[in-house]
């Protein structure tokens, strides 16, 4: 039988917080995937956006929903971390096709990256320092209500 949970402490609550320091396990981890995931820069990624819509290209936000409802890149498609594996293959049905991964700083984007490369996708990436990387580069980002716009515009 499950026993109730008691409420967290401050130390405790910061545990499990996205902004915790990572143990040397993690840091391990993550060092040993940024060797075996490929990482493209905010400005690859902004010239494959620009050439157009292609079939064989494909961007998916692996960040929460709340997240994405802040703004994302454009031409974006949503699947939320927990879901990506599941719902991948409809997406995606070929799996040479390129796809492109990101998420707030670049850390779940690679840990979803491995997953799909274990699944047998053959050309994923992350995208070096995520939205954040993104969105201080100065390039568009839509928002929640559909608009499109940049950091760098004047209103």
């Amino acid at each position: 039988m499950l026993r109730s949970v008691t409420r967290l402490t401050p130390a405790t609550a910061r545990l499990f917080s996205a902004s915790a320091p990572s143990n040397g396990l993690f840091q391990a981890h993550l060092q040993k995937l940024r060797g075996s995931v490929k990482e493209v820069s905010v400005q690859d990624v902004a010239a494959a956006l620009a050439e157009g819509p292609k079939s064989t290209f494909h961007l998916f936000d692996v960040r929460e929903t709340a997240e994405w409802n802040e703004g994302r890149l454009p031409h974006a498609f949503y699947t939320g971390r927990g879901n990506l594996e599941r719902d991948i293959e409809h997406y995606v049905p070929d799996t040479h096709d390129d796809i492109v991964l990101y998420c707030a700083g670049g850390v779940r984007s690679i840990l979803a990256a491995d997953t799909l490369q274990k699944m047998g996708y053959k050309n994923v990436h992350s995208l070096v320092g995520g939205f954040g990387a993104w969105k201080s580069a100065g390039k568009p980002i839509v928002t929640a209500a559909g608009k499109t716009f940049s950091d760098r515009e004047e209103y």
